[in-house]
């Protein structure tokens, strides 16, 4: 007389049955040479039409049909519109629990997933990018939440509650991708409310041109926390705190900072004659010091006017550096060239 196998053959026969014990099925599907199962989230749905409905793809590793005793990747299930578009990561395992144990967890995720969407109450997903933004502003003690009908994230004082964010200035995070029109990259813009139905920008706290880089959330994240601060930083107030080590107290306008090369001239004098200028390649000195982009001082001659290529800037190849160390470095050379005797 054949026995029936006490216990699945391979890696999809745990996952299906964790699965049945919950009264869902598990449909075995492939793409592009990958092996995975597709489970609806309506368990009346046939293995015909599971793609066009809300579904979950459930993987573990590259193929799950592997024998069960080759288990070495923990399980995923990852959620998709009726149209296949990727939505979000319901369950990313935990391969200490061991093939049945993860199985199990993966198929209690997905069968609350399926539940919570059945009735209404599904949390909107949250993109992988906009996540790591949340992720970004929280780690530097903001609240953060993404708006789904904007494909926004939201910043906010974390001693504010979430529903009344908007009510106050605010921060939006925002990774443009359209291409063509010169806009591609992390922007960071602060908001206000303005009492009534619509909000008005108040500033660009922060761009990164291009695709961002880990370290651009985090710098964008740094802004976004450094602008709503009270008292708010400022790249020029570290600028000045550095120049003063030195005895240089400088006359500031609008976007720049000037020194005399004639410690003898008055302050509404330096503009006119020979002085050095100070300016960020943002045109700011009133940036945070996360967006930062890097000081670059001019010569200017006896009539006030620019003299060739700045004798420093820190070089574009560096990326953008930290305002204190760099306004450290200008502090330097500003000090040794207006002291210098052969100039």
């Amino acid at each position: 007389m054949n026995s029936t196998p006490s216990a699945p053959l391979t890696e999809a026969d745990v996952m299906a049955a964790a699965l049945r014990s919950h009264g869902f099925p598990a449909f075995p599907d492939k793409e592009g040479g990958v092996t995975f199962l597709a489970v609806p989230l309506d368990p009346e749905v046939t293995a015909d039409e599971v793609r066009t409905h809300a579904h979950v793809l459930i993987a573990c590793g590259e193929h799950v049909n592997r024998p069960a005793d080759q288990y070495d990747e923990p399980w995923s299930a990852s959620r998709y519109d009726d149209k296949g578009e990727f939505l979000d990561v319901v369950y990313a395992g935990e391969k200490h629990l061991g093939i049945q144990g993860d199985a199990e967890a993966c198929a209690r995720a997905v069968v609350t997933h399926a539940a919570q969407w059945a009735a209404g109450v599904a949390a909107e997903p949250v993109p992988g990018t906009a996540q790591r933004l949340i992720d970004a502003v929280r780690r530097h003690g903001l609240g953060g939440y993404y708006d789904s009908e904007e494909g926004v994230v939201i910043g906010y004082p974390a001693d504010v509650p979430q529903e009344r964010a908007l009510r106050n200035e605010h921060i939006v995070l925002q990774v443009v991708t359209s291409g063509g029109n010169g806009h591609e990259g992390l922007h960071v813009t602060a908001w206000i409310h303005d009492g009534g139905v619509h909000f008005h920008e108040v500033a660009q706290v922060f761009v990164s041109p291009g695709l961002p880089t880990q370290e651009d959330f985090d710098r964008g994240a740094r802004a976004a926390a450094e602008w709503l601060s009270k008292p708010r930083p400022e790249a020029g107030t570290v600028l000045l705190a550095a120049l003063a080590e030195y005895g240089i107290t400088p006359t500031a306008c609008d976007t720049s900072f000037g020194i005399p090369l004639d410690p003898e001239v008055a302050d509404g004098s330096v503009w006119s004659g020979a002085h050095l200028s100070v300016a960020d390649r943002s045109g700011s000195t009133k940036h945070v010091p996360a967006a930062h982009a890097g000081w670059a001082v001019f010569l200017h001659d006896a009539s006030g006017e620019p003299v060739g290529d700045p004798p420093f800037a820190t070089p574009v190849s560096f990326g953008r550096p930290e305002c204190h160390e760099d306004s450290a470095r200008a502090a330097v050379f500003i000090a040794d060239y207006i002291s210098a005797p052969s100039r």
